[in-house]
Parts: C-alpha cells; structure tokens; sequence
C-alpha cells in the first residue's frame, strides 16, 4: 500500500536539504566563514583562509579587506611571523580583539551574573546581583535598573557594545526572544517579550539564550584549542538539570520548537520511584542531576547510612554538593554508592547520543567532577555501553568554565549572532539566528 505525504513548500525544501541562494546570502555566508576560521585558527594569511574555505583568492581578498576597514581584523608585521625559509613573508591577518565588546547576563535561579568581554572573552569587568524571580515584572524592573547601573559605571565601554547576550534554563525561543518553559516558580516569565523589552530600554540588540546552548558558544569562540578541528561536538552540562546540545558544523542544533538537548527528560529507569519533585520517573535528570543526588544523600543521612556525611552536615536540610563530594573523597559507603549509580546512568545516556549523533568529542561540565573519580566513572561507563567502531575516536574532556561561565556563554552567543553570523542565514532546524 502506497503512502502519499503532501508536503508544502516550506516541507519540501527541508526534506530535500536544499534551499536557495542568491548572491547576497552567499556573500554574508562567506563572510561568517571567514569570520569562524579567524576565531578557529589566526593568525591566517589569506592564501591559507582561501585554500581551506575553497574559495578563490579574491573573494578573501575582499572580505578581509571589508573586515579591515571596519577595525574588525589587522595585518600583523613581518617582524612578529615565523622564519619558513627564503621568499617573502606572507601577511597575517588576525582579530582585533577589542574592536568590539559584548555584554552577557547569566539569569540564574538564585544570583544573576553579568561580564563584559571583547571579541575573544577576555573579560573587562564582570559582577552579580540578585533579582527577583518569581514575579516577572519586578525581576525586569530590577534588570533595566541593573543595566542602567552598568552604562553609567562603565559608559566607555557601554559605548563599545554590539548588544546583549541573556543566558537563562529552560526552552528558550531565540527568534521570538521569549521562554517558553521553565520551572514553575517562574511561570509568571513564559512567553514574556524579554528580549524586545530589554533591547528597547537599551537600544542594543538582544538575544536570548538556553544557558547550556549559550556555553557551547563559549566553548566555540573563546576556547578553540579545546575543539581543535572538530566543527561537531556535544557538550554536556549537569546542574539541578541536565542538558546536552550538539553543535552539528559549528551550529547548535535546536529543532523547531528549540527543546533539542534536553537529555535531563530522556527516560532510562521506567521502573524507578516516582518523585514528584523530579517529574517523571527514571528520567536522567532523576538519576544523575545535582538535585536528585542531594535528595538521595539526605535520605542517607536522616537514616544514619553516611557516617562521614554525618561529621561534615549536621543539619541534612541545609546539605551542598560541597559536603557531599567531601563525604565521597573520605570513603562514605552511602554517598559513594550514589554517585555510582548517577554516574552510570549519565554514561549510558552519553553512549546513547554518541550511538544516535555519532558525535566524536563530548565536553562535560559539572560541579560534581571536582572530584576526578567522577569523570572517570562516566567515562568507563560511556566507552563501556557506546556502539562504534574500534577506528573511531571518541574523547570525553571535562571543562570548567567558572562561576562566570553562563554569562560568558551569553556574551558569546552575542558575538556569533551579532558579529561572526551578522545577517547571514542558515537552514532550519540548524540555529539560523
């Protein structure tokens, strides 16, 4: 029996992978190409920029030279480049770090962080404060207050902005610069005009972003020896949540409703306790996920099953990951057998998006791999359960982006769209902003 599915335009063209281009959009491709080599790889010389974009040399020719007299990217002397031997030196380009700086604002659940960086994440100043979350209003009220704090500290640089990265958790809709779904303490912020409000208070553009996805950026741009070559990773971030967007050809992917990487959702104990604090059961977010792991080792605790949690928490109601990853490192049965176990589930679900994506470099980033035992424990169980060939390579590399790295995250999420991609479009469901 023949199945016909009628498909519209717009369906035709994603099925088929193919979508057109005129001249203007190749143009602006070339440039964002150029742009995403530089932060890879500079210092280039054109001839070597030509040669791995395939492109001819005039066509560099012309975007580097637009990108130098817009201040964007300088000429480096013959003095600072290497002997290659007899024969002229070919010129090297490279970024002009400072050219332009980006704000970047980290809404977490309990502080907010913000920092100014330049074009390469060098910070210039960065701080936090608190905002309130549950009522929408005030909390934006409390943030354009912030902003207004910020212009008037630090006016030259305020000067300097291409605009604002806001890094939030949660399904953001980047486009529309609105959440769509978060915890329900917050429920006062879905669908709010976030992004437009704040972009109209301060006159700079303004993109909004899922935290974890606004670290894959900061991963990108400001951390280019930790890719290396690679234009596909997954990057994988446990908090009270967790997720894992994949950058497919230095784009994140998203889907169409943006809720693509939230692997905190995906169910690998059906059989599990119910929990009406971590939604359904034996979802990974309810095994591994920094929330569930506390809940555990208070129940532990309470029970009298944690004798060395015992010595460093007297009061289980007010328990950190602190004390229990201290616990962990003296030996306490209980906690260790905890974090076993997340750290088991969590390889699984690794091997499982290695075994569907095929991604070949995994970052990971977690409070909890203070303690290295951790790491380890998910990297013996992701090579253990992982489906691949014995020829491929698979690395997984714990990174650490600090205290500030959600805001870092926003402020190069910032940078991509508003300087690296600047009015070039991609295909959906490809991050196209």
């Amino acid at each position: 029996m023949d199945i016909w599915i009628k498909l519209g335009k717009q369906g035709e063209k994603e099925m088929s992978g193919l979508e057109g281009r005129n001249l203007v959009k190749v143009k602006k491709q070339n440039m964002a190409a150029v742009k995403t080599i530089l932060y890879r790889q500079a210092p280039l010389s054109r001839v070597e920029i030509a040669e791995q974009l395939e492109l001819t040399p005039p066509t560099i020719t012309n975007i580097v030279s637009e990108l130098i007299q817009a201040g964007f990217v300088r000429e480096l002397a013959s003095a600072d480049l290497p002997n290659r031997g007899s024969g002229r030196k070919p010129i090297n380009i490279d970024l002009v770090s400072g050219a332009k700086l980006a704000l970047g604002i980290s809404l977490g659940r309990d502080r907010t962080r913000y920092c100014v960086t330049d074009l390469r994440g060098n910070f210039l100043f960065q701080g936090e404060t608190k905002l309130a979350a549950e009522n929408y209003e005030l909390m934006l009220q409390n943030l354009l207050n912030c902003l207004d704090q910020l212009k008037k500290k630090h006016f030259k640089e305020w000067q300097r902005l291409l605009g604002i990265g806001i890094a939030m958790p949660g399904i953001v809709d980047t486009h529309a610069g609105v959440l769509k779904s978060l915890d329900d303490e917050r429920v006062s912020w879905r669908d709010q005009p976030l992004a437009e409000s704040v972009s109209q208070w301060t006159g700079l553009p303004v993109v909004l972003e899922n935290n974890v996805r606004a670290r894959t950026s900061a991963i990108s741009l400001f951390h280019p020896k930790l890719v290396g070559d690679s234009s596909t990773f997954a990057f994988c971030h446990i908090s009270w949540g967790i997720a894992c967007p994949v950058v497919l050809s230095n784009r994140n992917f998203r889907g169409e409703d943006a809720a693509a990487g939230e692997i905190g959702k995906m169910i690998l104990d059906p059989q599990g306790a119910f929990s009406e604090k971590h939604g359904r059961p034996g979802t990974l977010e309810a095994l591994s996920g920094v929330s569930a792991i506390l809940e555990r080792c208070r129940t532990a605790l309470q029970q009298g099953e944690s004798p060395e949690l015992a010595k460093i928490c007297q009061n289980p109601a007010a328990l950190t990951l602190e004390q229990v990853l201290a616990a962990q490192q003296q030996g306490d049965p209980a906690v260790c057998r905890i974090l076993e176990r997340a750290m088991l589930f969590l390889g699984i679900a690794l091997a499982n998006i290695v075994d569907f994506l095929n991604p070949h470099l995994i970052f990971l980033s977690s409070a909890l791999f203070k303690n290295p035992q951790n790491f380890a424990l998910v990297e013996k169980n992701l090579y253990q359960y992982v489906f691949r060939s014995g020829a491929e390579e698979l690395k997984l590399v714990p990174v650490d982006l600090g205290e500030y790295g959600g805001a870092a995250g926003a402020a190069a999420r910032c940078i991509d769209r508003y300087f690296v991609r600047e009015g070039e479009m991609s295909p959906l469901p490809l991050d196209c902003c």
